[in-house]
């Protein structure tokens, strides 16, 4: 399994835009390889993680390549002042 981890710095005044966004989006549906996605705030805070988890990156891959991802993500805003930063992982251990 492969989990990709998105940290979003969110101001303040856009937590709800981020959340509202994140709510209506249905693009992962039906995805190839797509396990999982889970949004979370911090505690007392707009800062966000947003947690994909994938058959394997292959798979990741192949979505950031494609159609699915550019409908969810749109044009990217280069003066957004939300921030994002990007990790990812290979599960080396899971429980339920």
């Amino acid at each position: 399994m492969f989990v990709a981890i998105n940290r979003l710095q969110v101001p303040a005044e856009y937590a709800g835009r981020i959340e509202e966004g994140f709510s209506r989006a249905g693009g992962m549906d039906g995805v190839a390889g797509f396990i999982a996605f889970d949004l979370l705030r911090a505690e007392g805070g707009s800062d966000y993680l947003v947690v994909t988890r994938w058959d394997d990156r292959a798979a990741f891959e192949t979505w950031r390549e494609g159609d699915a991802f550019q409908r969810s993500h749109g044009a990217a805003n280069p003066n957004s002042p939300v921030k994002s930063e990007l990790t990812t992982y290979d599960v080396v251990l899971s429980r339920p």
